[in-house]
């Protein structure tokens, strides 16, 4: 790092520990997100492929919850945009801040926690949102991976609501992907994006194999969001990837 950037970053840190610089950084950050989520849905061609029966589940007023990989995300608050029913998990820290306000513009709410810190009360409130009747959302790798595992967290939301769990991905024919762990993807201008929607898994209530069961559940999601993730890369014309 040079000398020169190493005054302005100490800078920085001292003013992000005034409680009014930090809200309000949150606020442009938030509102940057929204800004450019809704760019990359004006400048790209969207479209969704299997989502008939999450349709008829709307129509129905039917509960469901939703699961994708960390690193395909980024589109998919357009499937759910003006349903005014969606919850999401977002992490207690800054940035799950930041991204928390940015949903509240899509008609995404979102209850707080993460797997690393308050996920049992962010889970809490996630299944009284589906109780509820709302749908909600879990990133089955997030927040750190390792990417492409998925955890038993959106099986286990689904078996006690008794709703069916939605596998989606999107992939796109032109994008950048980010150097983290997720390896996130941004559709570039002009890309062609395809959002595919799974097989909905139809998660049994516990039994006496209860852990049996919930295991062969978690590699079947597994599975399923690798396969539509490859799908969606092979409708977008891009090479195939399973996160």
């Amino acid at each position: 790092m040079s000398s020169r950037r190493r005054p302005f970053k100490r800078a920085l840190a001292g003013l992000r520990g005034y409680p009014w610089f930090a809200r309000a950084e949150i606020a442009a950050l938030a509102w940057l997100a929204w800004v450019i989520l809704r760019v990359l849905r004006w400048t790209t061609r969207f479209e969704t492929v299997g989502a008939e029966a999450l349709e008829q589940h709307w129509a129905d007023g039917r509960p469901m919850v939703f699961a994708f990989w960390h690193g395909r995300a980024i589109m998919l608050p357009f499937l759910v945009r003006g349903r005014h029913d969606a919850y999401i998990m977002n992490s207690t820290h800054r940035d799950g801040e930041i991204i928390t306000r940015a949903l509240e513009r899509f008609g995404i709410r979102s209850t707080r926690g993460s797997s690393t810190r308050g996920a049992v009360g962010g889970t809490l409130a996630l299944l009284r949102a589906l109780k509820r009747g709302n749908s909600v959302a879990l990133i089955p790798d997030g927040p750190r991976g390792p990417a492409g595992v998925a955890k038993g967290g959106a099986v286990e939301l689904a078996r006690t609501g008794d709703a069916p769990l939605f596998p989606l991905s999107f992939s796109a024919s032109r994008v950048i992907r980010l150097r983290g762990w997720d390896r996130m993807m941004f559709p570039l201008p002009g890309a062609r994006v395809v959002c595919v929607v799974g097989e909905p898994l139809a998660v049994a209530p516990t039994d006496a194999e209860g852990r049996r069961e919930r295991e062969n559940d978690r590699v079947l999601l597994e599975s399923r969001l690798n396969e539509i993730t490859r799908r969606a890369d092979r409708l977008a014309g891009r090479p195939e990837e399973p996160t």
